[in-house]
Order: C-alpha cells, then structure tokens, then sequence
C-alpha cells in the first residue's frame, strides 16, 4: 500500500464553499466516507464552525447548481444528491450522493479514474486548504493523476504535494479533535496556539479565556470535557487500550459501575 498527500489551495472568490472557510477561520470540515465506483460517488463530511458559518454552508449547497467538487473543471451536475444526516448549531453530517461520474473532475473521481479500485480518500477543509490523503494499492498511475491536476486546476486553485510514502497515522486520524463538540475543539485548538500547554506556559488559563472573550469557569469546563474525550479515545483505539479498559473494569467497585 502507498500513500499520496497533497493540498489544494484556493483564492478568494475560486470556489463558494472554500470562501467561507476562509471567512470563518475556526470553521472545519473532515470527510468521514467517500467511494467511488462506475455507477457515481457518495460521500459523509463533518463539518463544525460558527452557527451563522453553517447557515451559509448550507444555503450554498441548497442553491448551488454547478459542482462544488470539481477542481479541474466547472461542470452543471443539477443531478448532486445533499441531504443532512444529523445538524445542530455548530456541526453538520451531510452525506452527497450523484449517480455517473465520467464528467466530474473532483479529486476522488480522478483517484479512481487515474489510480484504478481500491482508493481510500480522506480530506481535510480549513481556511483556504483542502487537504487530501489517497491510500492505494500501488503508485502505478499516479504521475498522471498528478499531471492532470497540475494542468488543469481551475483558475485560483494552486496544488502543492506533501508526501508519497509507505501509510501512515490512517488508524490514529480515527481519533480526530475534528469529532469534538464545535466549542470545545476551538478551546482545544487555541490553548495549543496561545502556547498554554508548554513548558513553561506561556500564558495563564485567565488569560486565554479573556483573549477568547469566555468565562474562565467555561473555558476550564470545556477543556477538561475535550481533554477526557482525547485521551480516552487515545486508549482505545492504542494496542494498550484493551488493557487499560480491563484494568479499569476490575478496579470499578460494582456499585460505581
């Protein structure tokens, strides 16, 4: 098996979607399932952030009638299936579903096309980055995907290549600050930026929360609540987490289990 990372950046007004991103820095997405076959492609995407920068995701795919996808191309595909498995203020699981995919020139139909079965694609959307990770077979076919990209990006899409190697991190990215509660993943993600986990701190809990705008009893709640999930997720997807489970089990008193 061989591993292919690389991102697409995108400018401001190239792509609907990627532009709230861009104005929502805090706003993530992360694609959960994505197959492609001859009959079409499906896909589920997670995707948190603000409530009004969800508001606007969803009016977008409401609306939208060309592919929101495409990178090589814009093409009307008014076939494009959305619906929401599951939303609430700051997340959404939106599954997209669109039968025939011979005319569509997003990055998991060219995978297939280029790379043959057996792609596995998961990507990543902050800011002005999609970011894609390809696990496949073998690397044959893969200078002409590379090629094609490279060629054909539409206008305000750059592609920059991060790796090809032996996989990696594919059973450690199902455990992702991605899965987190919206607030409690931003609080996660602005304690390592301000440097509050270093040694020494470089700032106190006081003064992260004030830079957020919070209370700091909210702020701790919400990093107390994100760093449990972390680490016991951590556990149980390790080789230790059987063991650690177990132990626990056994050390429970019944009346507390």
């Amino acid at each position: 098996m061989r591993e292919f990372v690389f991102r697409v950046e995108y400018e401001r007004g190239a792509d609907p979607i990627m532009d709230l991103f861009m104005e929502y820095p805090s706003a993530h997405a992360r694609t959960l399932s994505c197959h492609v076959s001859k009959s079409g492609i499906w896909r589920i995407d997670r995707i948190g952030g603000p409530h009004e920068a969800l508001e606007r995701i969803d009016a977008v795919y409401d609306e939208h009638e060309n592919c929101l996808e495409c990178v090589t191309g814009t093409h009307d595909h008014p076939d494009w299936e959305y619906e929401l498995l599951d939303a609430d203020r700051h997340t959404r699981t939106l599954y997209m579903y669109r039968a025939a995919t011979t005319d569509c020139h997003s990055v998991p139909c060219l995978a297939a096309h280029y790379l043959g079965d057996g792609v596995i694609a998961e990507a990543e959307r902050r800011e002005n980055v999609y970011e894609w990770h390809l696990l496949m077979r073998d690397d044959s076919g893969l200078g002409d995907l590379y090629d094609s990209l490279e060629s054909h990006l539409q206008p305000g899409l750059s592609l920059h290549f991060e790796q090809l190697g032996e996989p990696t991190r594919w059973l450690g990215r199902s455990v992702s600050v991605a899965e987190l509660p919206y607030e409690q993943r931003a609080a996660v993600e602005a304690a390592v930026a301000n440097g509050y986990y270093e040694t020494p701190r470089d700032l106190s809990l006081s003064d992260l929360a004030d830079s957020l705008g919070v209370p700091r009893s909210t702020l701790q709640y919400r990093l107390q609540q994100a760093e449990s999930w972390i680490v016991t997720h951590f556990v149980e997807h390790s080789t230790l987490g059987d063991v650690a489970l177990a132990r626990r089990a056994v050390d429970t008193p019944e009346s507390e289990a």
